[in-house]
């Protein structure tokens, strides 16, 4: 099997580079030709790769939506187990079911809290301080309209549609 640049190399021996005069001209159809076949070959090979990523997408969506209802199930068995048992220890050869005791912390209203939180001296022990996050989006609308932003600019990019 040829590559394409080897075929691109076939097709620039059939122009004679000094005077632009084709040399064999049936070749040279007859590269294009295979040339043509193998780009075409790439771009349903592509086709197919993005159909391909489709449906595991569409699989992986199926397969968190029933993994958060096994989850749901598996909560409200536990519900049902811990009222079944009230207190009691459950031990067989195959399980052991017992009841623990934690404490868990309960936000009522948690923009309150951040709020209450932030006016303490030391609020980033209670508060996880994110990175900024750029709005890329904004910012590209904004150097659209004539804003100058150092340090961002709009670059021209070229890419492939195959439908």
């Amino acid at each position: 099997m040829r590559a394409l640049y080897d075929i691109d190399q076939e097709i620039l021996d059939c122009v004679d580079m000094e005077t632009g005069e084709i040399l064999d001209s049936a070749k040279l159809d007859a590269l294009q030709m295979v040339r043509e076949e193998k780009l075409e070959g790439v771009a349903l090979w592509i086709k197919d790769l993005n159909a391909e990523a489709e449906a595991v997408k569409a699989e992986a969506d199926k397969l968190t939506i029933r993994k958060k209802s096994l989850d749901n199930k598996v909560a409200q068995l536990k519900q049902w187990l811990l009222y079944a048992l009230n207190g009691e220890k459950l031990k067989t050869a195959r399980c052991s079911v017992y009841q623990t005791h934690s404490t868990r912390l309960a936000v009522a209203d948690e923009a309150g809290l951040v709020k209450f939180l932030q006016t303490l001296e030391e609020p980033e022990r209670f508060i996880k301080v994110r990175e900024p996050e750029l709005r890329k989006d904004e910012i590209k609308k904004a150097l659209k309209d004539g804003y100058v932003i150092p340090g961002a600019e709009l670059e021209e990019s070229e890419s492939v549609v195959i439908r």
